[in-house]
């Protein structure tokens, strides 16, 4: 969620577009967010057509649009020519590239835990690394954009001010109950806060998340110490910080959907 953010505000600021409405960081968060809920899957908020046709009463779901597009350029390396294309070894995506010097270790730390995993999901989890580590790496430009401030601002902002506006929005994109983007929003204000996201800015906190996700645990202390050479590897791969930003905007700005990106031109 931060890099997404980090990502518009640097476009957005490039544009010369500094005056915004808060609530549109929140929309370019929306298929992440959503997925707080139990009962709204990954699959379901990433699987929009990327040529959807915006109506003039959801003007900002061009936000979310824009996620995506990000995502894709992630995933495969390409904007997806409609929906969400499927996982592929092969990939040629930003974080799997990056990812695949660490498929072996990610084997060998499940096998640690007793646990086997197939090489495509070690592929899998590859990209997944790269994508929490990324945040780490940009910490800095992350730092002087105020992105986490501007981020749980945003989610302020949203609740209070804008909720009606941003549920009928959901609902338009995803057929999503009232009731469940509330929900969202309200798990939002809890855990998306300047202290919480503070604390995982950190490789521990990231080696934290992981082990959480995947259910690897140990007391060894060579597991420790392989997972953490592990993500400082992770640190190590993405040694040019803005180089997908740059790539990301190449892409995008040829885009018709982006006329707020143009003036990057």
């Amino acid at each position: 969620m931060l890099t997404h953010t980090y990502f518009l505000q640097k476009m957005l600021n490039q544009a010369g577009m500094q005056d915004v409405e808060p609530d549109i960081y929140v929309y370019n968060i929306v298929p992440d967010l959503l997925a707080i809920h139990p009962q709204i899957s990954p699959a379901k908020t990433h699987i929009l057509q990327r040529s959807l046709e915006i109506p003039q009463q959801y003007p900002k779901s061009i936000y979310v649009i824009l996620h995506l597009f990000v995502d894709d350029l992630s995933h495969h390396g390409h904007i997806c020519s409609d929906s969400q294309e499927e996982f592929s070894l092969n990939s040629q995506g930003y974080s799997y590239v990056k990812g695949m010097p660490l498929v072996q270790s990610i084997i060998d730390i499940h096998k640690m835990t007793g646990k086997d995993i197939a090489y495509n999901e070690a592929v899998y989890q590859s990209h997944l690394i790269i994508e929490m580590i990324y945040d780490l790496v940009i910490i800095n430009h992350l730092r002087s954009y105020n992105t986490i401030e501007i981020l749980v601002e945003a989610i302020k902002y949203t609740v209070n001010h804008k909720m009606h506006e941003f549920v009928d929005t959901v609902k338009w994109l995803y057929d999503i109950h009232e009731n469940e983007t509330n929900d969202v929003m309200k798990n939002a204000l809890y855990f998306i806060t300047k202290e919480g996201m503070n604390e995982i800015m950190n490789i521990e906190g990231r080696m934290k998340l992981y082990k959480d996700k995947f259910g690897l645990h140990s007391d060894q202390q060579l597991f420790y110490n392989t997972l953490k050479d592990l993500f400082e590897r992770a640190v190590d791969l993405i040694h040019d910080d803005e180089l997908f930003f740059s790539e990301t905007v190449q892409v995008i700005k040829n885009y018709n959907n982006f006329n707020f990106i143009k003036p990057l031109s």
